[in-house]
């Protein structure tokens, strides 16, 4: 996992950077934390980045600037703003800003936003899958469906399938409920990746097709319904 630092200010960037580093070792979360002194620096960098937190004062393109443009490129990027500027702050919910912290930094205050991305059951928040000597980084809203395999699980990512050596049911767990749903005793569906169903089918975005249980259909109709919220027409 990277996080991008952007602030001009070396002495905040230091301290920033060096409380990030304090909550990740005290979380026993493995991350890098990349720093930059311009907006127009960062996104240079073709790294992808899950979080980015954000000075205003950041050279010719300004931290609300550099985040509209990130929003563009990858939406999932959560972005904080870290600013002893207060005027743009409602214009940071345009780019869907996660928080915006003021300057100087108090660490209780980064440490209950990271607290929040990390342990909160949001959506798109990171995940680390072990298994033997690999490690696989990724983030929940990134799974289409999880797949049962005895003991052991298969998480697909669209283009790309990862073995657990957990259970289906352990990694459901750990998921936020809001936007999983199991569809029969072999399959569980992330709702945003649902493009049509039928009685008996789910149809996912990337062309693949589960099988719907009767018994589960009701449920998964229910929790669908919930979670869309159509008007239908």
């Amino acid at each position: 996992m990277r996080i991008a630092l952007c602030d001009r200010d070396k002495t905040s960037i230091k301290t920033t950077k060096k409380t990030i580093y304090e909550y990740l070792n005290l979380k026993n979360i493995d991350a890098v934390v990349d720093e930059f002194s311009s907006g127009v620096q960062l996104l240079k960098n073709k790294a992808r980045y899950s979080m980015a937190i954000l000075e205003y004062d950041i050279g010719d393109l300004n931290g609300l600037e550099t985040a509209r443009i990130m929003r563009r490129k990858d939406p999932t990027c959560i972005i904080i703003f870290l600013s002893q500027y207060t005027g743009f702050i409602l214009d940071t919910f345009k780019v869907s800003a996660y928080r915006f912290l003021l300057k100087p930094l108090k660490k209780e205050q980064l440490f209950s936003a990271l607290n929040d991305y990390f342990f909160s059951k949001i959506y798109n928040r990171p995940v680390w899958i072990r298994n033997g000597d690999d490690t696989f980084c990724f983030n929940t809203g990134d799974i289409f469906y999880i797949e049962a395999n005895n003991k052991n699980c298969l998480i697909n990512l669209g283009d790309e399938r990862i073995r657990c050596n957990k259970t289906m049911a352990t990694v459901y767990d750990k998921l936020p409920k809001r936007y999983f749903c199991k569809v029969n005793r072999a399959f569980i569906v992330n709702f945003n990746y649902v493009s049509s169903y039928s009685n008996d089918s789910v149809y996912l975005s990337n062309g693949e097709r589960l099988p719907v249980s009767r018994n589960y259909y009701k449920s998964f109709k229910n929790e669908y319904y919930s979670y869309t919220d159509p008007c239908v027409i």
